[in-house]
């Protein structure tokens, strides 16, 4: 028994239920759910959050007593926020009203919220051998393990099963989560934030019954919007190391170029040489640029505020010191730019004498604009924590 009286008559506990056609099941889940806070003495709410509706899901939830509110917005995601904005809890519940999940079992839950302190607690249907077997084939074998293993070599998680979506928390936790996914990623975002978070995470296993009616899950739709979340999610593998190679490549082969070092069998590659390296060059910075965006982002939301190199580097930016920097680098290229315009001009349009010197103007050109935007944009997301720090 989980013993959650003593709060003077304020709701403990909040289970919210997403609801779209489930009228096989709905009453179902809310009288386990019933049963629980009864048996055990737990003064809770149950959530149910329509999202649209149209067979008599809605009717039998109001028949039974339940908070029933609304969610024109279609998707996942968005019902459970609208569902988590309405709950007063302490600690949150979530669970599908397909019968799938065992209600019986939100004491485990609470335990080890209240009484071992867990932040997040997830369930895991890959922790039971019953459970496992109930998954379609696809998902059991490849796409969940895949999906897992991926996401805990991102984010140095230790999760067995990212998309259980029979979870709780407390609503602190909820609110350091902060999820904005609409769709089926919404589960994945939770665990993603949730160690991002520097959560204190628990993984127990559950017993998965038989879906009852038909499923909502797009396999593999669905899965790549889960895979997209990942690669946004980890921007020092998807942006920040390719850029800063891509970027190192090409300003190494400008530099070559300019040196006049890259030749083969007597015939100077620089012109072909320098179209490459602009390319690699402008890739490369508009890639780290992104990368730099995600990570400000990461920490203008609390994820990486213990992170001592972004600290400091945002400690050193000042929106003025990069407007320097790309004005500086613009007008040098600017300058360069226009010195072999007007020789080309004098020459009477005939063939550049040193073409590799436009390519290189043209890179510094782009990157000098680039870094003035990115400081207009990344100042104004990174001031704050700045001052917090």
């Amino acid at each position: 028994m989980v013993d959650l009286t003593g709060q003077d008559a304020k709701v403990t506990l909040s289970v919210v239920l997403p609801c779209l056609n489930e009228e096989q099941t709905i009453g179902i889940c809310i009288h386990k759910i019933q049963e629980v806070f009864h048996r055990n003495e737990i003064l809770g709410e149950i959530i149910v959050c329509d999202n649209g509706s149209t067979d008599n899901s809605i009717i039998i939830a109001q028949s039974m007593g339940v908070i029933v509110v609304h969610q024109p917005l279609r998707g996942y995601g968005n019902t459970y926020i609208k569902g988590f904005s309405r709950a007063k809890g302490k600690y949150i519940i979530m669970g599908d009203s397909d019968n799938t999940y065992d209600f019986y079992q939100i004491p485990r839950f609470l335990r080890e919220l209240n009484e071992e302190g867990f932040d997040f607690v997830t369930g895991s249907r890959f922790l039971s051998s019953k459970s496992a077997a109930h998954d379609p084939f696809l998902h059991r074998v490849l796409g969940n393990p895949a999906i897992t293993l991926m996401l805990n070599l991102m984010f140095r998680t230790n999760y067995t099963d990212v998309y259980c979506g029979f979870r709780g928390f407390t609503k602190e936790a909820y609110q350091k989560i902060s999820p904005v996914s609409p769709g089926m990623e919404f589960n994945l975002e939770l665990a993603i934030n949730a160690g991002l978070a520097k959560l204190n995470i628990k993984e127990i296993s559950i017993d998965l019954a038989p879906r009852q009616g038909e499923s909502k899950l797009r396999t593999f739709y669905d899965g790549w919007r889960s895979l997209r979340m990942m690669l946004l999610y980890s921007p020092n593998s998807l942006f920040l190391i390719p850029g800063f190679f891509l970027l190192t490549v090409g300003m190494m082969i400008h530099a070559l170029v300019l040196l006049e070092t890259i030749n083969y069998q007597g015939r100077n590659l620089g012109l072909v040489a320098s179209t490459f390296a602009t390319i690699f060059s402008s890739v490369g910075f508009q890639t780290l640029n992104l990368g730099l965006h995600a990570k400000t982002y990461s920490w203008s939301r609390r994820f990486d505020r213990e992170n001592l190199l972004l600290r400091k580097f945002y400690k050193l930016f000042k929106l003025e010191s990069g407007l320097i920097l790309g004005t500086f680098m613009s007008l040098f290229g600017l300058a360069i730019l226009s010195k072999y315009l007007m020789e080309w001009v004098y020459d009477d349009l005939s063939p550049l004498k040193n073409p590799e010197w436009i390519s290189f103007s043209a890179t510094l050109i782009i990157i000098g604009f680039g870094i003035i935007s990115s400081s207009l944009f990344i100042s104004t997301m990174s001031i704050r924590q700045v001052e917090e720090s």
